[in-house]
């Protein structure tokens, strides 16, 4: 049967060889070391490895040493006394075929290639097979979908794309996980204006009960957030996010004073803008548009609550100067209007952009009239349901067929 297999053209043998064998009909043939072995493995592009009768007390050094491969390749090894612990070992770092002698190498080069690509084959379609499952359940969730119209929608999409339905896959579930990142990542902003609000409702006496029902949501809702985030975003450094959180949180609990609620905005300002970074972190790995429109949405979450937080702290500490409200109203009418021109698009988004446009409005009649106990309370109320369409909304955005199929 091994006469019929391909032979390997390219083999780098692994520590030094006492001779090589002339019956081996390959094109190029090396050597390397365990501390070359990266380095000559990038360099040579061997189909095959070949660990030349290693002394016995070497060999688990040099499987270990194969596990830093940027990439598996089929092993061949030539070693007598092999024990049963270093034989599973090595079939964990692609050992294809023990030997004893090295005069069975010849006939074993083509049998490991062989195997090696049928194992890689087979591990392709398990792969495919996985990526399809988890983005035929994405599509079922995000878009109400059944699982053959599902299905059919992926397989469909991978055909118009000329991708393979398991590459497709995996593009759809990387794109959703991006999006997700990018509203939580999102919510984080919003959430730091959030919670001084209420703090500041607290310290107002502004239904200062549901306040604090609401800012310990908030903050569990930050909590939450940064922990899905470690799973979504894996190579992101979140550790400015968690540290400015950390910062913050402690200044949630007692009772709220002048001082307190100047040191939280402070802090949530730090949050905010570490928040801010995050967002745009994910939107150069999305490299996509329809991830700017995520975006957009949850900065207009952040500045419905950092319009609310800035009128009430104006009332409330004397050496607050509300600089930013003008600019602020600004921004959110002028992201209002690139939201309603997107597009990204559905029935449920137009109804939801009306409702956030409704709301808008009556939450500027409320900045009109910010002096007195029931200008604020009419406010900070405004400012919730606000917060709840543009919610809805960003979610929507983010499971949006024309996003994650994008």
């Amino acid at each position: 049967m091994s006469q019929a297999l391909e032979s390997p053209q390219r083999v780098l043998f692994l520590a030094e060889p006492e001779a090589l064998l002339p019956a081996l009909r390959c094109t190029a043939l090396a050597r390397t070391t365990r501390l070359s072995l990266v380095q000559d493995a990038l360099k040579q592009r061997p189909e095959v490895l070949v660990l030349w009768h290693p002394p016995a007390a070497d060999i688990e050094d040099w499987l270990h040493a194969l596990k830093t491969l940027p990439a598996p390749l089929p092993v061949v090894v030539i070693a007598a006394g092999v024990s049963a612990a270093q034989q599973r070992l090595g079939f964990d770092v692609g050992v294809q075929v023990w030997l004893e002698r090295a005069e069975e190498l010849h006939n074993a080069l083509p049998w490991a290639l062989w195997q090696f690509e049928r194992q890689q084959t087979l591990q392709a379609q398990l792969d495919d097979r996985h990526w399809t499952e988890r983005a035929k359940g994405l599509l079922m969730h995000a878009c109400h979908l059944e699982e053959d119209s599902a299905h059919r929608l992926l397989r469909d999409t991978a055909m118009h794309a000329r991708l393979r339905l398991g590459e497709l896959s995996r593009s759809v579930v990387q794109a959703a996980q991006l999006a997700e990142g990018m509203n939580l990542a999102g919510q984080q902003r919003m959430l730091s204006q959030r919670i001084v609000k209420l703090i500041a409702q607290r310290a107002a006496a502004i239904e200062p009960k549901r306040a604090k029902v609401l800012q310990d949501e908030s903050a569990a809702r930050v909590d939450g957030n940064l922990t899905r985030l470690a799973q979504l975003l894996p190579t992101m450094d979140l550790q400015p996010v968690n540290q400015a959180w950390d910062a913050l949180k402690p200044l949630l609990i007692g009772k709220p004073t002048a001082e307190v609620l100047a040191e939280a905005d402070v802090c949530a300002q730090t949050l905010l803008e570490r928040s801010e970074a995050l967002t745009q972190a994910i939107e150069q790995a999305g490299a996509g548009k329809p991830l700017g429109v995520v975006n957009l949405c949850g900065r207009q979450r952040m500045l419905s609550q950092r319009l609310a937080k800035s009128a009430l702290l104006a009332d409330m500490l004397p050496a607050f100067e509300p600089t930013d409200i003008t600019a602020n109203l600004d921004a959110f009418s002028a992201g209002l209007t690139e939201l309603e021109s997107a597009p990204l698009s559905s029935a449920a988004i137009r109804e939801l952009l009306a409702r956030v446009h409704e709301e808008w409005l009556r939450l500027l009649r409320s900045l009109r009239v910010t002096q007195g106990s029931e200008a604020a309370a009419g406010l900070a109320r405004s400012s919730e349901v606000l917060l709840n369409h543009l919610d809805q909304l960003t979610t929507e955005y983010q499971q949006s067929l024309q996003l994650i199929l994008g």
